[in-house]
């Protein structure tokens, strides 16, 4: 009888029925072609695609937009089972004997075998023995369909499960809204007078479609719990939960800014509060915090690029150098104070977005020498700055040369760039090109 009645709560759930159409896709969708044309593209690929990203970015929308080009393509609505495990009516599916059992139901007795098939797994790693399923699934020809999974931890596809599929998967990484499509989506002009309103709203959707301040702030909070209760704490166990999250507060101000394993365990320990009569050594929370900022790398929350030495010309293994947020509703600033930070951490994303390799780097005279960003992508590289405003430059003298002269005395045969808001600036080199953001983003797209 449980399975009569899964199969009747999994078929509701898959829009196939006419009435359930509609809650297809969320009020005020916006298509996010550029997902959806790299999902096309694996159309007739063998391979498992996994669509990841942090939670509420977007990946469930994305997945289910491609649904519904699959139907105007006329393929039967049947033929697409779509199973979203972090619903509770059909939590009973995340049991493995009840998905094999649903699976083939669907398979052998639903799905049209002369028609193209696809399996939607989202947030599959709340499926018991997640990895092993998928793997069977693809590897069983009688199983004739295509898979698509989404999740929330970088993690997920692990060594084990990549020899499982003998490589055979590809993954397609999820990003809030860029500032094309947050202009798009809010209707207004894309122009640099409005990448403030981005930098300040970010490009959660969910959170854009919300006016009301308080609600808002609820949201983002519930947002940050979230990921920290179900893509932390259930997955990793972390010793130390209170250090936890006293760390993502203080990552949450501290974005952009120079770090170290060391200056982070000073500052979060004056403000965790501990039992009374216990202590934590400097040593202990160090390690931890060490760990536990990876654990905020692999659920997407933050980003933590790597430094390049030119004099040693190696990666250096620094514990942290700078630290990124995944978007701009996850910090906590003031306004007025941080937009030079906000549009440096849009700068990194925006390079990731567009598969750049991205490393810090440090220069060669001396151990403060350093370049916001290096980066890579094919045969295309450059060294960048990153400036909120440059003005005058008789009056922010020192500003342009601490911008463009690190940049003038590396004698590395790259592009050079200073970025900032500026739409109009002459630079003081001919090595160098400033950029204003919108600039910036038509170079980093190319």
């Amino acid at each position: 009888m449980l399975i009569e009645t899964l199969k009747q709560k999994v078929s509701h759930r898959s829009f196939w029925e006419s009435n359930t159409e509609k809650s297809l896709l969320p009020a005020r969708n916006m298509t996010r072609t550029k997902y959806l044309l790299k999902l096309a593209n694996l159309q007739d690929v063998n391979v498992v695609t996994s669509i990841m990203g942090q939670r509420r970015c977007g990946k469930s929308v994305i997945a289910r937009q491609y649904i519904k080009k699959l139907w105007d393509q006329d393929v039967p609505k049947k033929n697409i089972l779509y199973i979203n495990f972090f619903l509770k009516p059909i939590a009973d599916v995340r049991e493995e004997k009840n998905f094999i059992s649903i699976i083939e139901w669907w398979m052998e007795q639903i799905a049209d075998r002369e028609q193209p098939a696809l399996l939607v797994l989202d947030e599959v790693q709340e499926l018991e023995n997640w990895d092993e399923n998928v793997a069977s699934i693809f590897e069983d020809t009688s199983m004739h369909c295509r898979l698509i999974i989404t999740g929330s931890n970088s993690k997920m596809i692990s060594h084990d499960f990549s020899a499982k599929l003998g490589g055979r998967y590809t993954t397609i990484h999820v990003f809030p809204f860029s500032f094309a499509e947050f202009c798009q989506f809010s209707g207004i002009e894309y122009a640099t007078k409005n990448v403030e309103e981005y930098l300040l709203a970010g490009g959660m959707p969910e959170v854009l479609k919300v006016h009301n301040e308080e609600q808002k702030m609820q949201l983002i909070s519930d947002i940050i719990n979230s990921t920290v209760k179900h893509d932390i704490v259930e997955r990793y166990n972390p010793s130390n939960p209170g250090l936890l999250y006293a760390l993502i507060d203080y990552c949450r101000i501290s974005f952009s800014l120079e770090l170290s394993i060391k200056s982070i365990s000073n500052a979060v320990l004056q403000n965790i509060k501990l039992p009374r009569g216990s202590s934590v050594s400097t040593q202990t929370t160090s390690s931890l915090i060490s760990t536990y900022i990876g654990y905020m790398q692999d659920v997407y929350f933050l980003y933590s690029p790597p430094t390049y030495s030119y004099r040693a010309k190696e990666i250096l293994k620094r514990r942290v150098d700078k630290i990124y947020l995944s978007d701009f509703c996850l910090s906590d600033y003031k306004a007025q104070t941080q937009k030079g930070r906000l549009l440096e951490n849009m700068v990194f994303i925006e390079l990731l977005r567009n598969n750049f390799k991205v490393q810090r780097y440090m220069g060669y005279r001396n151990k403060n020498f350093e370049i916001d960003f290096y980066v890579e992508k094919s045969s295309k590289s450059a060294l960048i700055q990153v400036c909120w405003q440059l003005g005058d430059r008789n009056e922010n003298r020192s500003l342009w040369e601490r911008e463009f002269s690190n940049l003038h005395y590396i004698k590395k045969d790259v592009e050079k760039f200073v970025v900032s808001r500026d739409e109009k600036i002459a630079s003081p080199y001919r090595d160098i090109k400033h950029l204003s953001i919108t600039q910036f983003l038509v170079w980093a797209e190319e």
